[in-house]
């Protein structure tokens, strides 16, 4: 899937003056809060009024149409529904509405809440604390790129790094997501 408006969108943030935007998107029948990171390239997805939600990395301006969390593919269904998984439907919407949305700057708290809800629940571990010099493993990878985007992991394989993820938030946390190599500019390898 490619998102033909993504640029349009990353512009607008720009003019804003913000790294990472907050917004709410109308999906047929349901309400999702969004978080983009404009340089992670990355969304966080979550279902108001359900404890669901996804993640999707840009690769470039093309978005995987696979979604690793069953329930969010269900509740996507629910929503249209429709009987036939098609995220590709889903990612259509957004593109669309990019054009249009109204976004703000997004604080700690809503972060945190949408970040709960879009990973798959492999484990509690799901905010950045900081970085540790060692090559990132085939399990970081995947957990890097759910939770941070497909640019960190290029960051890290090229600086032989791997971010290490704690069960509570950070004022660093939130930052890093924002902008993950001004993170290790500034505080390098320490916690």
């Amino acid at each position: 899937m490619k998102f033909t408006n993504i640029e349009l969108f990353e512009n607008r943030m720009n003019q804003a003056d913000t790294n990472v935007a907050f917004f709410n998107i109308q999906y047929r029948n349901c309400v999702l809060e969004c978080a983009y990171s404009l340089n992670q390239r990355k969304f966080l997805f979550a279902f108001v009024d359900h404890n669901i939600g996804f993640t999707c990395s840009l690769d470039g301006d093309f978005a995987n149409g696979y979604i690793n969390h069953k329930e969010a593919v269900e509740q996507l269904m629910r929503c249209r529904e429709h009987n036939r998984y098609d995220p590709v439907h889903f990612y259509d919407i957004l593109n669309n509405q990019l054009n249009t949305v109204q976004f703000v700057r997004i604080n700690q708290i809503q972060y945190c809440r949408t970040l709960q809800k879009a990973v798959s629940n492999f484990e509690d571990r799901i905010y950045f604390n900081h970085w540790r010099t060692a090559n990132i493993s085939d399990k970081q990878k995947n957990k890097a790129i759910e939770l941070m985007g497909f640019k960190v992991v290029k960051f890290c394989e090229q600086n032989n790094l791997t971010p290490v993820f704690y069960p509570v938030p950070t004022e660093r946390t939130l930052s890093a997501f924002g902008n993950f190599e001004s993170d290790y500019r500034t505080h390098g390898l320490s916690q």
